[in-house]
């Protein structure tokens, strides 16, 4: 009885082992980033495309009253807790924090980033004042071609029935300089996993899942991370040469050479 029982606990032990072995064969490789630098004054070429735009809430300015003329707060006669939002097809895409307690805001926690807008689409700006008792927009104004606003040398200002004034930066998408790639180092394999659509990468055709072969001439295949990672880093300035075989099987050489970085608010990047 005794004996079948240990061999019962061995057993175990054994599918314990086994189980945990399964489990470290699925080794996790961090993503390595290509170096991403500040535009400064290089000459941006390609610039921006047409519809990516930098976009901001400068700032507001709100009426000490509400339309009907009562306070903002019932609780000592307050300001409100105002946020903004603006929206594409009633789909917020950029959202503010509530700034409390003020009738200018400014929002200085805001997320930045350039933002896709599709060209002709109207896009509307909310002003809301975060409180349950008031519920209704402080002010609600539609922009028929936001585009046509981008400027470097002046705001977008929106005045609303209400009395209330919105400020609005949009800009040509901002820059950053790089390649725009990102890989992964496995098993003797390097494997793309991320392209900004907007940088060389993303110009170059390269996608997500495509397999680098060769670096300067020299075969991926034995090469340790930290030389491949010199290898790269270091001619990003002259032009880096991969091999690459794409997801449908095809090869290509692909020359990337530091460039205009045009990243959207959700690809990670962060511009001002």
């Amino acid at each position: 009885m005794l004996s079948v029982r240990v061999h019962g606990f061995a057993r175990i032990l054994a599918a314990a082992f086994w189980g945990l072995g399964l489990c470290a064969c699925g080794a996790v490789y961090p993503e390595i980033s290509t170096p991403v630098r500040a535009a400064g004054t290089r000459r941006l070429e390609p610039p921006p495309p047409a519809d990516l735009v930098f976009l901001k809430f400068a700032n507001a300015h709100i009426p000490k009253h509400t339309r009907d003329g009562r306070q903002w707060d019932s609780v000592g006669g307050s300001a409100p807790d105002p946020f903004a939002k603006l929206l594409i097809d009633d789909k917020e895409i950029l959202l503010t924090p509530v700034q409390a307690n003020t009738l200018t805001p400014t929002w200085p926690d805001q997320k930045l980033g350039n933002y896709r807008i599709p060209q002709g689409v109207p896009v509307r700006v909310e002003l809301w004042d975060s409180n349950a008792l008031n519920n209704h927009p402080i002010c609600v104004e539609t922009i028929g071609n936001i585009l046509a606003e981008a400027s470097d040398e002046q705001n977008l200002e929106l005045r609303c029935d209400s009395g209330a004034m919105i400020e609005i930066v949009v800009q040509p998408a901002h820059a950053k300089f790089g390649l725009g790639l990102y890989y992964e180092f496995g098993s003797d394999e390097i494997h793309v996993t991320r392209v900004i659509v907007e940088s060389p990468a993303g110009r170059a055709k390269l996608t997500n899942g495509d397999q680098i072969l060769r670096i300067q001439g020299r075969e991926v295949k034995g090469m340790d991370p930290e030389t491949a990672r010199s290898l790269i880093n270091s001619n990003v300035a002259t032009g880096v040469t991969f091999k690459v075989k794409h997801l449908d099987g095809s090869e290509a050489d692909v020359t990337l050479k530091d460039g205009p970085i045009y990243p959207t608010v959700d690809e990670d990047v962060p511009v001002e």
